[in-house]
């Protein structure tokens, strides 16, 4: 992680897209809002046109947006279980930035040992030495020094998506955050006396949440 910024209001309906073409470019159709008062490394930032999407694989293709200089195309899985989040971001005077995040619910990252399903290629666990500060606890049984207690619930954390070992997923080329891997985690909370669909999976609307960016490894 590089840097980050906390306090950050969203409303979600509980509903998710589940094709590709349910982005269009500016002016989607959107079901989250989010938004922030505080800096994203010293500059505003809103989010618009933003999307959740069902488990499944996406293609958005990026000049969409038509502001940042982004080029190709932005292919993503969401495995079963988890969601992906679609955005776009106008930050330090980039607009239409693309974003995309995997979640996973019922999840936290941070440092530690144990209680994590990320795994190598060669079955090892990631988290076991305690070197790695951003490994997903998703076991349930967190345990003590340092790590979350059992009953933390923090609903969205994003996940390695491409098995880099940061958390997130590679950006668009050609943008601002094109070496970075975005990431965001979310604490929901339900809003009371407001029915919410089946497709909600018991998500709710309001929480507050981070939203961080970590440097991609350079080969």
């Amino acid at each position: 992680m590089v840097g980050g910024t906390n306090d950050i209001t969203m409303n979600w309906d509980g509903n998710g897209y589940s094709a590709s073409t349910d982005y269009t470019g500016p002016g989607s159709t959107s079901n989250i809002s989010l938004s922030s008062t505080t800096l994203f490394f010293n500059h505003q930032w809103t989010a618009h046109d933003i999307q959740m999407f069902v488990p499944g694989s996406y293609s958005f293709d990026v000049s969409l947006g038509g502001g940042v200089p982004e080029s190709g195309i932005l292919n993503v899985t969401v495995p079963d279980g988890q969601l992906g989040m679609h955005l776009l971001w106008d930050w330090n005077a980039g607009l239409n930035i693309d974003v995309f995040v995997v979640l996973a619910p019922s999840s936290v990252f941070g440092s530690g040992t144990g209680y994590s399903s990320q795994f190598t290629a060669y079955g090892n666990n990631l988290c076991d030495d305690g070197t790695i500060q951003n490994c997903l606890f998703d076991d349930g049984a967190f345990g003590s020094d340092g790590k979350p207690a059992g009953d933390t619930v923090w609903m969205l954390a994003s996940v390695d998506g491409n098995g880099d070992g940061i958390m997130g997923i590679p950006m668009a080329p050609g943008g601002p955050t094109a070496d970075f891997n975005i990431n965001y985690s979310a604490n929901l909370t339900p809003t009371p006396k407001v029915p919410l669909p089946a497709a909600a999976w018991l998500f709710g609307a309001g929480l507050a949440g981070l939203i961080g960016a970590a440097r991609r490894k350079r080969t």
